[in-house]
């Protein structure tokens, strides 16, 4: 692994439990504001390392600003990116099954996370009722999100997968119900191939379609999403269908721009 292992900073700030939920966008624990406890920041520079794949398990950590990658790496090096956490996001948790973590956390930006110890999980479950089931919701929030965005990677065709990959992205960039439609992606267009089961050259050839089709603009890694609507649309479409898209955009490339109805495969 190349990626940078220095130390990360910590962080004389602190966050209380309230300011925890919050951050986890999930309703404040009965008591929370009763409680002493507060959590550690850390702070990490771009490259470096949150949590390593077969180091023991800690923590959890909330991510406060910034973005990650995790991973799974081989022996050699080849890398399977799991996701991209931010802000809000708890990173960690594939430790608590064997108390070890099973994939690399790396900061994509400089980043901040809070620190929940393990041992302090245990602590406040025991005199908070409703810790716990905080932590859990936490988790399964995570696993249901990924499995939405995974569970048709079989089924769509290149465009419709980084479609639906940059949709769910606005989506979290954003406030709830109000997608961010302009933002820089923090990762390579090889991270997002390697997230979405594509290669290099087709998640470039798929930027190039949406673009073309009117949907966004893209200028190396500034994005501005023309309809996000339309996005999600496009993501539900199965891979037969942004077959016959693509066919289409070939037959008509002479006759002028293509627009997002060919993408679909609309009639209107």
């Amino acid at each position: 692994m190349s990626t940078a292992k220095a130390k990360s900073h910590v962080d004389a700030h602190r966050s209380t439990l309230s300011e925890v939920c919050r951050l986890l966008g999930l309703p404040e624990v009965a008591g929370a504001r009763h409680v002493d406890t507060t959590f550690l920041h850390r702070h990490l520079k771009a490259g470096q390392r949150l949590t390593s794949q077969g180091e023991p398990f800690e923590a959890l950590y909330i991510v406060a600003e910034g973005y990650f990658k995790t991973f799974v790496a081989d022996e050699t090096g080849n890398q399977l990116v799991l996701g991209f956490p931010l802000q809000g996001d708890l990173v960690g948790a594939d430790g608590l099954c064997n108390h070890r973590h099973a994939s690399y956390a790396v900061a994509l930006t400089d980043a901040d996370v809070v620190v929940v110890p393990f041992r302090c999980i245990a602590h406040l479950g025991r005199s908070l009722d409703d810790f716990e089931q905080i932590i859990y919701r936490a988790i399964s929030r995570e696993l249901v999100t990924d499995h939405a965005l995974r569970s048709l990677v079989g089924t769509l065709g290149a465009e419709a997968r980084v479609a639906r990959f940059l949709a769910n992205f606005a989506d979290r960039c954003g406030r709830p119900g109000l997608p961010a439609t302009r933002f820089t992606l923090p990762m390579t267009r090889q991270e997002i191939g390697s997230y979405l089961g594509l290669t290099l050259e087709t998640v470039s050839r798929a930027f190039s379609a949406l673009a073309d089709a009117g949907l966004m603009q893209v200028a190396q890694r500034e994005l501005e999403l023309h309809d996000v609507d339309q996005l999600r649309v496009l993501q539900k479409l199965h891979a037969t269908a942004t077959a016959r898209g693509a066919s289409r955009r070939g037959d008509r490339a002479k006759r002028g721009n293509v627009t997002w109805v060919d993408m679909l495969g609309a009639n209107v």
